[in-house]
């Protein structure tokens, strides 16, 4: 097993956790939560935050015990055999239905702010901008994460100028406790999307174990990071309540430029439209590249046909990427033709993704000592209650699970022949 070098302090580690969760989440999710929660949106986010916490430390953990470029099917493959770390892999492969084509339509709202195009060119601006993410997907993307890095800082400046200009202070006054039933019900509920911010959350498994001295700096750029983010979107909850920057599917979208341009001026407002756009470009892209990545170690496994896991001369596997776009190309026409909300699509993509790490933790309580296995349990709990507040939109995460372990429990004694 290859030794990781332990490089990173705590500062590093802030700075990792904090671009690993700010990316398009920030332009829509601030308004998605409070046009469904109103007042209590605060509460929503802070809830949502506490529940992921220990879920991050179970990942961490694992990671520094298992470190793999498998990450949760690694741990769950080690804990309930290959059968299931495939399944689960196929079922990572299946968010490609639902999420990507949510993060491509919130980077072409910003582009129809930079044109000044109207709704009916989304799906247009949608297809325009997946085909520039696969050909930069294709070309080469190493320099991406440090640009994407960059553009998340400049993110953040901006976020704090807006609190200035904004009246941050002023704007505490819409917050609102949930005292009965019903605001508790809409308050809760709001978690179901507002958990889309935390996706990526098994990127920290990869963390613990490129620290200095693991023990105490892991935790301190763990809760450090995680605060940064969640004090940025309460900031950006705050003020788009307060100045009432938040509605449809398309106003929420563009929320953060409409906030711009209500507390500045409209020449503002599209330079922040160009900035937006080119952090959820950078965004999707490293996404994309990620299932291509997939696909292409499923193909190495023999999942997929051998072709997909053929790599260009710049390293990328080109073939795998123009599946992955074809996939993505398919989910983004979907999702317009059908009409149905952006809402959806992100609830049933955290459903996924809430699967995973749901088995994951009880993996955790398979692998890790005693006191790992009490958080892995608390984690377990925190899952258990996202699921409740998600609700239906898990159909899609449990029948994809399902289809992938038959798949799987088929394919066997198909393998087993061939080794013979």
């Amino acid at each position: 097993m290859s030794q990781y070098h332990r490089t990173l302090g705590p500062i590093q580690g802030i700075a990792m956790t904090v671009t690993t969760f700010i990316g398009t989440g920030l332009m829509i999710l601030p308004a998605m939560s409070v046009a469904q929660a109103g007042s209590f949106a605060f509460y929503a986010w802070l809830i949502t935050a506490a529940m992921i916490i220990p879920i991050a430390f179970v990942f961490a953990f694992l990671g520094a015990k298992y470190p793999s470029a498998g990450g949760a099917s690694h741990y769950i493959g080690r804990a309930f055999g290959s059968r299931y770390e495939k399944a689960v892999g196929w079922l990572f492969l299946s968010i490609l239905l639902v999420g990507p084509a949510v993060a491509i339509k919130v980077a072409a709202a910003y582009l129809a702010i930079i044109f000044n195009a109207s709704e009916k060119w989304m799906l247009f601006l949608s297809m325009l901008t997946m085909v520039g993410i696969l050909l930069f997907a294709i070309v080469g993307m190493q320099t991406s994460a440090r640009f994407q890095t960059g553009v998340v800082i400049a993110m953040i400046i901006t976020v704090i100028w807006l609190c200035f200009v904004g009246d941050i202070n002023a704007s505490r006054s819409v917050i609102e406790a949930p005292v009965t039933q019903q605001n508790w019900q809409q308050t809760l509920y709001a978690t179901g999307v507002i958990f889309w911010c935390f996706l990526g959350i098994e990127v920290m498994a990869h963390m613990g174990a490129e620290f200095k001295r693991p023990a105490r700096d892991f935790p301190i750029a763990l809760l450090g990071g995680i605060t940064l983010v969640i004090l940025a979107y309460l900031s950006l909850v705050l003020l788009i309540a307060w100045h009432q920057t938040y509605g449809d599917e398309i106003t929420n979208s563009q929320s953060l430029a409409l906030l711009v341009e209500k507390l500045t001026n409209s020449t503002y407002s599209r330079v922040f439209a160009i900035g937006a756009y080119v952090i959820a470009f950078a965004n999707v892209a490293i996404y994309i590249l990620g299932f291509s990545r997939m696909v292409q170690s499923m193909a190495e496994q023999g999942a997929l046909p051998k072709r997909f896991a053929r790599l260009s001369n710049n390293g990328v596997p080109a073939q795998a990427v123009l599946l992955v776009g074809v996939i993505t190309l398919c989910s983004i026409t979907f999702s317009e033709v059908s009409g149905w909300e952006m809402q959806w699509f992100i609830e049933t993509t955290n459903g996924s993704f809430l699967l995973i790490y749901a088995l994951a933790c009880i993996a955790a309580t398979k692998l890790l000592n005693k006191t790992a296995r009490v958080l892995a349990s608390i984690a377990l709990v925190s899952c258990g209650f996202m699921v409740f507040f998600i609700g239906e939109s898990m159909i899609f995460a449990g029948l994809m699970f399902v289809l992938a372990l038959a798949y799987e429990q088929i394919r066997a004694p198909k393998e087993q022949l061939n080794v013979q």
